[in-house]
């Protein structure tokens, strides 16, 4: 169970999923005042997680032609979160009858 308390109550929180932005997270909520609130912890898994949805639900990129060949450039975002700016990256080409699939991993 939690140790931390409530700032309003001084009721010990309860362990609660808390839907935000879409998400389900781990939190803490008040059994008394209903206040929900979220750890050091949960706090960086919640960051991620909403870094992680956005940059899913925002970036979709066309092709760039590039002579006879196509490339893909990726925003700074990207980059960073996927520790991107590696001097090898390997790509993994994986396909099924419903989707084709690129799996981009640094080396």
């Amino acid at each position: 169970m939690a140790k931390e308390k409530c700032v309003f109550c001084g009721v010990k929180l309860e362990p609660a999923s808390i839907a935000l932005r879409g998400i389900k997270l781990d939190g803490l909520k008040c059994p008394k005042c209903g206040d929900k609130v979220f750890n050091e912890e949960q706090v960086g898994l919640a960051l991620a997680a909403l870094e992680q949805k956005r940059l899913k639900e925002n970036y979709t990129k066309r092709p760039v032609k590039i002579g006879n060949s196509y490339g893909m450039i990726f925003p700074r975002d990207i980059v960073k979160v996927f520790n991107l700016d590696s001097d090898k990256i390997s790509l993994h080409l994986k396909s099924d009858k419903a989707k084709n699939k690129i799996e981009i991993t640094v080396l």
